[in-house]
């Protein structure tokens, strides 16, 4: 059987409200590809299935709602009260969100491809700075972040504040992240910029691996 080699793992993070997803967005649209770990961590209870069903092992009956799935109201109040509980469902949700993960990067080295991005809103308030060749961190003014949530998301502004409050600060992004992207224009400056910093972070990944020529980062 044929050695497959694994694609190099980059990691792109941001706080509530910072364009973090925009910035997703516009590198899967340019042909990259993007992992939403977010995404992962909502279909374990947003989807009927295993994940479901031991969660209501778990925390009891009373949380599956008639969809078949987890009221992640009711589970919010649940876990935020018990410490215990929020420990037993973040190992039930990242164990299935990890698998899911491998999987993917599993067909990305069937495809041939050489690098993913793992888009995670908690990998550095989760300390897993460790697991990617570079991260690469979106910034923006604390204002702007909260307008956006409130006008976009239709949350106000306490909710806003008490996120941000347990996510770590934009200078411990600064101080940990290998390259930053700032949010700070419209739409073509944070396009603009975004390309620019992912385009940076893989010719410095071409240069360490000592392959100039490999058209596959890009």
């Amino acid at each position: 059987m044929p050695h497959v080699t694994p694609p190099l793992r980059l990691g792109l993070t941001g706080g509530i409200g910072s364009g973090k997803s925009t910035v997703a967005a516009l590198w899967r649209g340019a042909g990259h590809r993007v992992i939403d770990l977010d995404a992962y961590s909502r279909r374990v209870l947003d989807v009927p299935g295993d994940g479901v069903e031991e969660a209501v092992a778990r925390f009891g009956e009373e949380l599956r709602t008639a969809e078949g799935t987890i009221d992640r109201a009711a589970m919010a109040r649940l876990v935020f009260a018990d410490a215990a509980a929020r420990a037993d469902l973040e190992d039930l949700v990242l164990s299935r969100v990890d698998l899911a993960v491998a999987d993917e990067e599993a067909e990305a080295a069937r495809a041939g491809e050489r690098v993913v991005i793992h888009d995670s809103p908690l990998l550095l308030e989760k300390h897993h700075d460790g697991d990617y060749r570079a991260v690469i961190a979106v910034l923006a003014r604390r204002e702007d972040r909260i307008d956006r949530v409130v006008r976009d998301r239709g949350r106000d502004r306490a909710y806003v504040e008490s996120i941000m409050a347990a996510q770590v600060t934009d200078l411990e992004r600064i101080r940990r992240a290998d390259r930053l992207v700032l949010n700070s224009g419209g739409r073509e400056t944070l396009a603009a910029r975004a390309h620019h910093a992912l385009d940076m972070t893989l010719i410095e990944l071409r240069a360490a691996l000592e392959e100039p020529g490999d058209s596959a980062l890009r």
